[in-house]
């Protein structure tokens, strides 16, 4: 399931609003049931306040019930587990991009995320009636085309490469179920049942499928720590053993690596998800990281060419 958050300042007008609007169009769509999971959030609020009397009253006109919202403050676990940030300006999509830089491919403007441009959603807060009728209506010009690119996204499966030992073999399971529902189509490396096998094995067959086909890698054993050193022994892999989303998001971003490793005794399915959720949407930001990563591909090919 997809996870859309909208993002405003006080949570109690524009972002819930958007929510109910686009609640009730992926409902009218048959293609999306059950696929996304609608919320908002303020940068600026307090959690439990009521959506606004003119707000409720806006979306009562047109059939929609938002008299139960409350609003919640922004925080960095819903940042981090949303597929998609809808914000109502381009004031705030920068200011989180620039707060959220492993996430700033996944937060966007309503606009520009519908193919519109970068067109601010007005604020009605305090302007009355009429300026709360303008923001719906800009939001259901809007958001027809959210629900398109959705759409185009839902259709485009991503490719990545899994593989575990025996001691991986249910966790790598429940992995390619998550990936499965997240529209990923996945290249199982094996193993394929509970009994022994070698995790070097495992580990080569993922690298190359990584190398050959330029997907991103996922491996399991025990702890992951002997799997990542296996990998790791290949020209062109940069697998990082990661323990959290945080070191999953600075292993893409900082170090480009191409392949997660997990511990399948050191998590449960679910933390073990975010783990490598967080690593394959999160890009490498380049920049003065670049130069790191040359000078590991230099010493990769010094030791290829014998020259020590």
């Amino acid at each position: 399931m997809r996870r859309i958050v909208f993002v405003c300042t006080g949570n109690t007008c524009r972002s819930p609003m958007a929510k109910a609007i686009l609640t009730e169009l992926l409902a009218n769509s048959t293609s999306n049931q059950n696929q996304y999971e609608v919320l908002s959030a303020g940068l600026s609020t307090l959690d439990g306040l009521p959506a606004s009397p003119e707000a409720i009253e806006t979306m009562a006109a047109v059939g929609l019930d938002i008299s139960s919202h409350m609003s919640q403050q922004l925080k960095p676990e819903l940042m981090l587990s949303a597929d998609y940030v809808l914000t109502m300006t381009k004031a705030q999509c920068n200011y989180l991009q620039k707060m959220y830089p492993e996430r700033a491919a996944n937060i966007f403007t309503i606009s520009e995320f519908a193919g519109k441009g970068d067109q601010d959603i007005v604020d009605p807060f305090g302007q009355g009636l009429v300026s709360y009728k303008e923001c719906m209506q800009q939001l259901k010009e809007l958001l027809p085309g959210v629900v398109n690119k959705l759409q185009e996204d839902m259709a485009f499966k991503k490719k990545v490469a899994i593989g575990s030992d025996h001691a991986g073999f249910e966790l790598k399971r429940e992995i390619i179920n998550s990936l499965v529902t997240d529209n990923y189509e996945v290249l199982d490396c094996g193993t394929f049942s509970n009994e022994t096998v070698d995790y070097p094995d495992i580990a080569e067959k993922v690298a190359e499928a990584v190398l050959d086909q330029g997907v991103m890698g996922i491996i399991i054993c025990g702890t992951g720590i002997g799997i990542s050193i296996a990998a790791n022994k290949i020209p062109g892999i940069r697998a990082a053993l990661c323990y959290n989303p945080d070191t999953a998001s600075l292993a893409r971003r900082h170090n480009d690596a191409n392949i997660v490793a997990i511990g399948a005794r050191m998590f449960e399915c679910d933390q073990a998800w975010e783990i490598v959720k967080t690593f394959l949407v999160t890009g490498f930001e380049a920049g003065r990281h670049q130069r790191r990563i040359d000078k590991i591909k230099q010493i990769e090919k010094k030791w290829l060419e014998g020259a020590i």
